[in-house]
């Protein structure tokens, strides 16, 4: 039986989900598996948007499993995209990933700079949950550099952003701050 193209989109944002909920359960290498199987259906159906969804959840578990450089080519990919496509909140995202990459690989200059640019988008947008993860990016970023008063207003623009999404980031962005106390 021939399955309709909306089916299939449908089967690979199911994919992506189950691998998110593996990363927040911290089954990184089976997120990691489920998001490659997303991004191979978003190949072969040619959806350009669930390709960047899915390189971009491949560079956050490589992040998370300490694998930045990997990460950072799975984010660069996605940027691409997200660029080719016109598609901004796409674009922060990957912006928000090469910084948290780069912020693992120990270049916290770099990390900065990708987290800032991202946020400028994320602004421009309106996109409230890309501001969030920018300004945590940018709290640990500088809390790296020993800045603790610029970590702390970033933190606290995360918190208070991610608390009004209802976003569970907002528990690990508290403690967070309350280290800087």
């Amino acid at each position: 039986m021939h399955r309709q193209l909306g089916d299939r989109t449908g089967e690979g944002y199911a994919l992506i989900g189950l691998g998110l909920v593996g990363q927040r359960e911290g089954r990184h290498v089976e997120a990691a598996g489920q998001h490659q199987q997303a991004l191979e259906l978003f190949q072969q159906i040619g959806n350009r948007t669930g390709q960047t969804d899915a390189l971009d959840s491949l560079g956050v578990v490589h992040t998370s499993l300490g694998r930045p450089d990997q990460a950072a080519d799975y984010h660069q990919q996605a940027l691409a995209l997200a660029r080719d496509a016109g598609d901004r909140n796409l674009e922060a995202w990957a912006l928000n990933g090469l910084g948290e990459a780069a912020h693992t690989a120990d270049r916290p200059a770099e990390a900065r700079d990708w987290h800032a640019t991202a946020l400028g988008i994320a602004c421009d947008i309106g996109s409230r949950g890309q501001q969030a993860r920018a300004h945590a990016g940018l709290g640990r970023v500088h809390t790296t550099l020993g800045q603790p008063t610029l970590a702390r207003d970033h933190y606290q623009d995360a918190l208070a952003l991610y608390t009004d999404l209802g976003q569970p980031e907002a528990n690990d962005t508290h403690a967070r701050l309350n280290t800087l106390e």
